[in-house]
């Protein structure tokens, strides 16, 4: 406690009442003040934080499972911000929220495989520029339908503008064509199902 500040000789009613204030402002617990450190934030903090950050929703909030995935998810949410667009950030924002490992490959080869059609729309040769592929690591990595598309919409949060992701694997199964998913035929209306011969 505040030890008495006041002289005897200035001390009345006035004064000993600044005086009480200032050691209850003395006694006050200050540390809930430092909201910035994430590691010791209440929990209750850590949503708006993460709004903050920009990181709810589909740029990471979604997918982290644990409290502290939420926490390092909000961490690295300024340097997640200063490299979008890139691999690293698309790679560091699965790893925080507990998918490590992941691979990309830039400009993949498209090659007749039987199951492409002759629209014009892919070369049979060559990479497709402004195309990727995510690998999941198989032994870290799970995967469900409502989980893949998150993942997907994670990546596209974090991904530049003019690529677009042209499989999403986990070892050597791609997700996209064993799940049905994200082929932009598919919709959520109850005509197709995912759990046919294809599905994992």
């Amino acid at each position: 406690m505040l030890d008495k500040i006041l002289q005897p000789s200035i001390r009345d009613e006035r004064n000993e009442a600044y005086e009480a204030v200032l050691q209850r402002l003395q006694a006050l617990n200050l540390a809930v003040l430092d909201i910035y450190d994430i590691d010791n934030v209440d929990s209750s903090a850590l949503f708006d934080l993460a709004d903050q950050f920009n990181v709810l929703g589909l740029r990471g909030w979604n997918l982290a499972e644990t409290e502290a995935q939420r926490r390092d998810l909000i961490k690295e949410a300024i340097q997640l911000h200063q490299t979008a667009g890139t691999p690293y950030a698309i790679k560091r924002a699965m790893t925080l929220v507990g998918y490590p490992n992941a691979t990309i490959r830039e400009n993949p080869g498209t090659f007749y495989d039987g199951e492409w059609v002759y629209d014009g729309t892919r070369t049979y040769n060559g990479a497709q520029l402004g195309e990727f592929e995510v690998t999941l690591d198989p032994i870290e990595s799970r995967v469900s339908g409502p989980l893949i598309t998150l993942i997907v919409a994670l990546i596209n949060e974090w991904k530049n503008a003019r690529s677009k992701l042209f499989d999403l694997r986990i070892g050597n199964i791609s997700l996209f064509s064993n799940l049905l998913q994200y082929d932009n035929l598919w919709f959520y209306n109850g005509l197709q199902e995912y759990d046919g011969e294809r599905n994992l």
